[in-house]
């Protein structure tokens, strides 16, 4: 890969991550009840999604010869890598060794939330005693969780990643 699209991608990564843990700060310090919220996850995930275009892109702008699949889908993932790995040591950080006490509570209106989406569904109060032990057995917060949903989101957002390349890629002029 040209070093100017890896630093592109690099970059955007190091925005991405800053972007994502300013979201997390923000909802810590303002209210932690927006870790419970759908349009909250919702809306990083297309955070995630528009800046890793906006680093495919950008690299595409910067390429001299013909834009690749590997160069567009490597632009990508190492943006996405890069920005996922600070916003999750940032949580990391935050819920584990700054604020333990925040974790918990985003445990308890989570397990809340889920009560109360699954009496919407007219669940079995069976169903839901069952869910919420689960829940309240599990630490999302641990370090071992974290870095089980980092790989787990890696692992998603490439195939995303796959088809955003596949979108931004040129045909090789030199075979027909």
């Amino acid at each position: 890969m040209e070093k100017s699209v890896k630093s592109t991608a690099v970059t955007y990564g190091i925005y991405l991550g800053i972007a994502l843990s300013i979201l997390t700060i923000v909802a810590y310090a303002f209210n932690l009840a927006l870790f419970t919220e759908w349009w909250f996850g919702i809306f990083s995930f297309v955070l995630l999604i528009v800046i890793g275009i906006l680093a495919v892109k950008s690299a595409k702008k910067l390429k001299t010869t013909y834009f690749s699949f590997k160069s567009a889908f490597t632009t990508y993932f190492v943006t996405i890598l890069i920005g996922t790995l600070i916003s999750t040591v940032i949580s990391i950080l935050l819920f584990n060794f700054i604020d333990p006490e925040a974790a918990e509570t985003v445990k308890e209106l989570s397990i809340e939330a889920a009560r109360g989406m699954m009496e919407k569904f007219n669940a079995p109060e069976s169903d839901i005693n069952t869910a919420l032990a689960e829940m309240e057995k599990d630490n999302q917060f641990s370090l071992i969780n974290q870095l089980k949903r980092y790989v787990f989101s890696l692992a998603f957002l490439s195939l995303i990643g796959l088809i955003i390349a596949l979108i931004f890629r040129e045909k090789d002029p030199n075979k027909q």
